[in-house]
């Protein structure tokens, strides 16, 4: 035994303080005095519930979970702790941000092999509320417990914390899809298709185009298999189980959008028209609600501008002016078709100064955030559309001008942590750094001095850069 406080005794002691008899603090509580006399002098003492304790809490002037570390014992100290009550506490826990909480009661019930299905469920209800971070402490003990197992909770487990690890860092977003591949074929269909989607996204982005493409191909023919059994069961019932996060079309029209633009960064340019055109109009998909409706109309505009973006890369100039009209009207749409225009004038050895003057290409187009695309993605877009201008001022002989997009780019390839196009723009600069101003070579010393604090190296000829 040890004379560690009981939440009980830190509760009496509290009332003792306050100078409250249970007749009083039943009714300040609104907690029934029977029910609080149970809970405090019963022999043996009645189970707290966690609503009672929160309202105990409350009335005693306390922030929310202040007493949850003393409860922790309430919960699990007992051969066969109440699951029901494990559970609430578990979820409050996570509600407040109690983690050390949630963590101690894991840790304690997680030999027992029995609870992992509940602890599962708790994830993936955190999950859904959105409490993205607090869910991945379950997912973690799904993962350590059932990693010898080939479950479908392992595999969603697995693909929840994959989703739960993308953020703005390239480097991180691949580790992380590297992982969860080995899980991706244990996913039930609903989540296999996001699965895939996101997957994509992440090769995509960091222009591993043969995995791109590997898995483009395998989110077609997943759409297209679960769009063929939606279809024969929306004719007979009109009903169909789909979980997915997107509407059906999304997926179809993704895997065929995202399949043509890898070709077109790999400018294998003869290809590609016959995808545009497996998404340019999709109205004939059975059973589109309003949501679906919307998809195919975003289907259609890309297919528009993908269209555009092929002619002008083999050389079209003249559909150029045409390209900005209709790009004016969709301005989430400017960052990437002035990357387009930018990369095929330097392309074909054209200028397009006159399409500059219709917008403002700086920074706070990478700002245009919250649309279609994720942030990663917007960024990622900004940083190529920064580098092909770098090249284009460079071919003007604007040297100063291009120097200035140079430093501007391997600035965010490091926010990014992009080493691919990191890698890229520093030969460029050392290409020009003859016609650097004393203030763009000090930018760019710092920015690598910062980039070797960041490896916690010194390697003493900074100085010299």
């Amino acid at each position: 035994m040890t004379n560690e406080p009981t939440i009980r005794s830190v509760i009496e002691q509290e009332l003792e303080r306050r100078g409250y008899s249970l007749s009083s603090f039943a009714s300040r509580s609104g907690i029934n005095r029977g029910t609080l006399s149970a809970i405090l002098n019963g022999n043996p003492p009645k189970p707290i519930a966690i609503r009672q304790l929160d309202l105990i809490t409350e009335a005693l002037e306390q922030p929310e979970g202040h007493y949850y570390p003393l409860y922790v014992n309430e919960c699990v100290d007992s051969d066969q702790p109440n699951r029901r009550r494990v559970k609430a506490f578990l979820l409050r826990c996570a509600e407040v941000g109690q983690t050390e909480c949630i963590q101690e009661v894991l840790d304690r019930i997680v030999e027992n092999l029995s609870y992992i299905p509940m602890i599962f469920e708790i994830g993936e209800e955190l999950y859904e509320k959105g409490l993205r971070e607090e869910s991945r402490l379950f997912y973690n003990v799904v993962i350590e417990s059932e990693k010898y197992q080939h479950s479908e909770r392992l595999a969603i487990s697995h693909y929840r914390l994959f989703r739960l690890s993308l953020g703005d860092d390239t480097e991180a977003n691949l580790i992380a899809a590297t992982r969860f591949e080995l899980y991706l074929n244990r996913l039930p269909e609903d989540y296999l298709l996001d699965g895939l989607l996101h997957l994509t996204n992440v090769y995509f982005t960091m222009q591993k185009w043969e995995l791109t493409e590997i898995y483009a191909d395998e989110l077609i023919n997943l759409a297209r298999t679960v769009y063929e059994h939606y279809e024969r069961t929306y004719r007979q019932s009109k009903t169909f189980h789909y979980r997915a996060e997107r509407h059906l079309v999304s997926y179809y029209g993704q895997g065929y959008l995202i399949k043509g633009v890898s070709l077109q960064f790999q400018k294998r340019y003869e290809e590609i028209q016959k995808y545009i055109d497996c998404y340019a109009d999709l109205s004939w998909f059975v059973g589109l609600d309003e949501l679906g409706k919307k998809e195919v109309e975003k289907f259609k505009l890309f297919a528009k501008l993908n269209t555009y973006n092929l002619k002008v890369l083999l050389g079209d100039q003249s559909i150029i002016p045409e390209y900005i009209e209709s790009v004016k009207k969709h301005p989430y749409e400017i960052l990437p078709a002035l990357r387009v225009i930018v990369e095929a004038s330097n392309i074909h050895g054209f200028f397009i100064d006159d399409v500059f003057e219709q917008f403002n290409i700086d920074i706070e187009l990478s700002e245009q955030l919250g649309n279609y695309y994720n942030n990663v993605v917007t960024r990622n877009r900004y940083l190529r559309l920064s580098y092909h201008l770098s090249l284009y001022y460079f071919r003007k002989k604007d040297f100063k001008e291009g120097l200035e997009k140079t430093i501007s780019s391997i600035k965010y390839a490091i926010d990014l942590n992009n080493r691919e196009y990191f890698m890229k723009l520093l030969p460029i600069f050392e290409m020009y750094r003859a016609f650097a101003t004393d203030e763009q070579i000090g930018e760019f010393k710092k920015l690598m001095k910062d980039v070797l604090k960041n490896e916690e190296v010194d390697y003493g000829f900074i100085s010299s850069c």
